[in-house]
């Protein structure tokens, strides 16, 4: 079992970086970029109000000093060698170059050149009253000329006029086209902020999801573990920090599957091991009985019995070795109660009787070893020589659907109801370090739980005085025993 994720991701730390660095990017080049724009606009707009300024200047004192300065000259308040009239010239050029350079458009600069024109004619004129002054020609003829320099000084005037004008035509168009730009500067801006604000809200869920729903699905998996699921697992996460987290909880469920495995078949060799020493514990004292029972035969001169009860125990003794094997088939587990009977039928002699009714179907299928005879020694010893009467013990064994059963009943003393409640418990509650009676029921009951995996593998049924039965319902296991139960012919009843 998984809990899985959608597809990976960039790590947070990755996340976060491009977000600022898309933060700042959207932050800074817009900022830039009005910084740039308007720099360049209000440089434009400042050399145009500069050009304004310089000929409203220029044109406001033009005919006063033009006019003032040559009627001094050709009234004789001043001396035409001072040069008064040329630096104011030279004055009014400069203006004009600064113009010039200034220009917003070619038209102010056709506009500057005419005034320049202007500028030579105007100088060709005081040239010529100098020229009049120096050759002594009548003041008239001056006068007439700087009437003409009125005239020329008027045509300057209007022409810088005229560039003013078309200056300030300029300066509202470049009005307009900023309060343009810096509507759509406020309208990008507005944009930009609001993508700004759904990209975060974007990758606030995006974190979100992507750190909560991992650490959700961590969660998840730590609580099944700890209720006891190691089969759970989890994908690795869409973020990449999380990572080693998440395989250390797969592997320490992992490790924890196999801690448990580990244990558990601890447990069951240390528990097999323990049967195989009650086991153990069967064999001394029967094999005392028996050979107490050869020797009593022995002294009466009875050979025969002798030989069959020597060869019974032999057969006993090898089947319950069996090579080490803990599996044999059916046949071999009633031909060694088969051995058992015979013996105790020789010690005990007609107050002992046995019938074994066996299926020819089960015989070739595989068993655990040592099941049935514990059962039959328990019949008679706590059974049937509880009574002074003849003793009776039937052992069959059929198939039933997916199950093999084994039933021996006998008729001995029995129990009751008490004991029989008594004795239920104890077989899964036994303390094989308190010595005492019941270890071979016990045996086979634990012996089945282990191998067979089941708990319901004996129950015991008695009536008090009527006697006791005991019913094994086993498993078919095919793989166990195969091979061998191929090899044994069936045997007969």
């Amino acid at each position: 079992m998984g809990l899985t994720s959608g597809l990976r991701t960039n790590s947070i730390r990755r996340t976060l970086k491009v977000t600022n660095i898309v933060i700042v990017i959207a932050t800074l080049v817009p900022f830039v970029f009005n910084t740039l724009y308007y720099n360049i606009v209000r440089n434009q707009y400042e050399r145009i109000i500069e050009n304004v300024y310089s000929a409203n200047s220029l044109s406001s004192n033009l005919k006063g000093d033009i006019y003032t300065t040559m009627w001094n000259i050709v009234t004789g308040k001043a001396r035409f060698e001072e040069n008064i009239q040329y630096e104011l010239l030279d004055r009014i050029k400069g203006s004009l170059d600064m113009l010039e350079r200034n220009a917003n458009s070619a038209d102010n600069s056709y506009l500057i050149l005419v005034a320049r024109n202007t500028l030579e004619t105007l100088e060709g004129y005081v040239r010529k009253i100098g020229n009049n002054i120096a050759y002594g020609m009548p003041v008239r003829d001056n006068e007439k000329i700087l009437s003409d320099i009125t005239s020329v000084s008027d045509l300057l005037y209007d022409v810088l006029q005229k560039f003013v004008a078309a200056e300030m035509v300029i300066a509202h168009e470049q009005n307009k086209k900023l309060q343009h730009s810096m509507d759509l500067m406020t309208f990008a801006q507005v944009v930009l902020f609001v993508s700004i604000l759904l990209f975060l809200l974007r990758n606030y869920r995006q974190l979100n999801r992507s750190i909560n729903e991992p650490i959700y699905r961590l969660k998840t998996m730590a609580s099944k573990i700890a209720q006891g699921d190691l089969t759970i697992r989890v994908e690795r996460p869409e973020i990449s920090e999380l990572d080693d987290l998440t395989d250390s909880l797969n592997t320490m469920a992992e490790k924890l599957i196999a801690l448990i495995e580990q244990n558990v078949q601890k447990q069951r060799n240390l528990q097999k091991a323990e049967m195989k020493a009650l086991q153990a514990q069967i064999a001394p004292h029967f094999m005392y009985n028996t050979l107490g029972t050869i020797l009593s035969l022995a002294e009466d001169g009875q050979k025969e019995d002798v030989v069959k009860t020597t060869l019974a125990l032999s057969s006993f003794f090898r089947l319950s070795l069996n090579k080490g094997r803990d599996w044999v088939t059916v046949a071999e587990e009633k031909a060694h109660v088969e051995s058992y009977l015979a013996i105790q039928k020789m010690r005990y002699g007609a107050i002992l009787e046995y019938e074994i009714d066996f299926s020819q179907d089960i015989l070739r299928e595989s068993m655990l070893k040592l099941l049935l005879q514990p059962l039959v020694e328990n019949s008679i010893y706590h059974g049937i020589k509880k009574t002074r009467r003849r003793g009776m013990i039937t052992l069959k064994g059929r198939l039933e659907k997916e199950c093999m059963v084994f039933i021996v009943q006998d008729n001995g003393k029995g129990l009751t109801r008490e004991e029989l409640d008594a004795l239920r418990n104890s077989l899964s509650n036994y303390d094989v370090s308190i010595p005492g009676t019941g270890f071979g029921l016990y045996n086979v009951y634990k012996r089945i739980q282990l191998y067979y995996e089941t708990d319901d593998g004996l129950t015991v049924e008695s009536e008090y005085n009527r006697g006791c039965t005991i019913t094994l319902r086993l498993p078919m296991v095919k793989s166990q025993m195969s091979a061998a139960a191929a090899a044994v012919p069936a045997q007969s009843t």
